[in-house]
């Protein structure tokens, strides 16, 4: 990448790595994951947790995100008019069909999961905002990739697909197929993909034609029958309807990444 700070890139990468270790994560663990070795990863650490962009607990050696990072969080968020405007409609969505509902920007060749409503079923996914999965397998990555062309596609991912089930797509070709129901039916589909147990359907969110966003829906497979499918599917292009109405109100947001 043109003009790129390695130590900055550093320091991004360890945050963002402790960021997605719910139970922390220690020196070791940290050090093999960013690739990073432990006499250049040390004072970095040490610096990131007297600012409080870290915490460590002495009693087990974990690194946790910092109160820093959570003021930052919540600062962009209550500051971002779009981002709370989507929030309201993830509540309806979730009041309505009773399952979890998620947003996700596209970062590069994946998807940065940004926002999230929780149902209150007892068996429902379990995620996290912050996470990162390949954009190929997700439905909110599919309504987002679908725009672009094969050889985009192959720039984002010049090592192949990656695959989490066997019902993960595989190749350029099969991809295609599958953007080009989503241009016909109007939404994605990630059908036990990432989770052999759950499904799950996505609408991207375009400001004046482009792009920006996409919220999606998740169910467990078992509860997945026709009517409750349905139900996910006519309330999500509802809400893509609302929201890019809005959307086109407001000044151009630009957040993702996809051809970086």
């Amino acid at each position: 990448m043109k003009n790129t700070h390695m130590p900055t890139v550093r320091v991004l990468n360890i945050i963002e790595i402790i960021s997605s270790s719910d139970d922390g994560i220690n020196l070791t663990q940290l050090s093999l994951k960013t690739g990073i070795n432990k006499g250049t990863i040390h004072p970095i650490l040490k610096t990131l947790v007297e600012h409080n962009y870290i915490n460590f607990d002495k009693s087990n050696n974990l690194y946790y995100l910092g109160i820093s990072c959570s003021t930052l969080s919540r600062s962009f968020f209550e500051k971002t008019f779009w981002i709370k405007m989507i929030n309201q409609e993830m509540q309806r969505i979730v009041n309505s069909c009773n399952e979890v509902c998620q947003m996700g920007i596209l970062d590069r060749g994946e998807v940065l999961y940004i926002d999230k409503i929780q149902s209150d079923q007892a068996v429902q996914l379990v995620s996290n905002i912050g996470t990162r999965l390949p954009a190929t397998l997700s439905a909110l990555g599919k309504a987002m990739l679908c725009d672009l062309t094969d050889e985009q596609i192959e720039e984002l991912y010049p090592n192949g697909f990656i695959s989490l089930t066997p019902n993960s797509v595989s190749d350029i070709k099969k991809l295609r197929e599958q953007f080009n129901q989503i241009i016909k039916k109007g939404y994605a589909l990630d059908n036990r993909e990432i989770n052999e147990e759950t499904i799950c359907y996505a609408v991207s969110l375009r400001q004046r034609g482009k792009i920006i966003a996409a919220i999606s829906v998740s169910i467990p497979y078992f509860r997945a029958n026709e009517e409750k499918v349905k139900q996910v599917i006519d309330i999500l292009i509802d809400a893509k309807q609302r929201i890019q109405n809005a959307l086109d109100n407001l000044q151009d947001i630009k957040l993702t990444s996809s051809n970086s």
